[in-house]
């Protein structure tokens, strides 16, 4: 292994979480396939709701604006169910 591999990263993030969502954009992009991208809104859904925060344009908080999280967390989902639901 080299060193890069071998190094956590400076910040302390992980960013496979990042890598494997741009692969499913660049995935849906190439093959026109909207329900992969239905996968990914649905898998930001999940992560915002077990995490208590989701950013849209800035950070959203739950305990702090719950009204404001649930409708993006509603929109991830109703986005999702969208695409799966519409002909490619």
């Amino acid at each position: 292994m080299t060193a890069a591999t071998t190094r956590p990263s400076p910040t302390g993030v992980r960013t496979w979480p990042t890598i494997v969502a741009l692969v499913v954009i660049w995935a849906m992009a190439m093959t026109g396939q909207v329900w992969i991208f239905a996968l990914l809104f649905l898998g930001w859904a999940a992560s915002d709701v077990v995490s208590g925060d989701s950013v849209l344009v800035q950070r959203v908080e739950r305990r702090r604006n719950p009204v404001t999280f649930w409708a993006v967390v509603a929109t991830w989902v109703a986005l999702a169910i969208l695409w799966l639901l519409s002909p490619s």
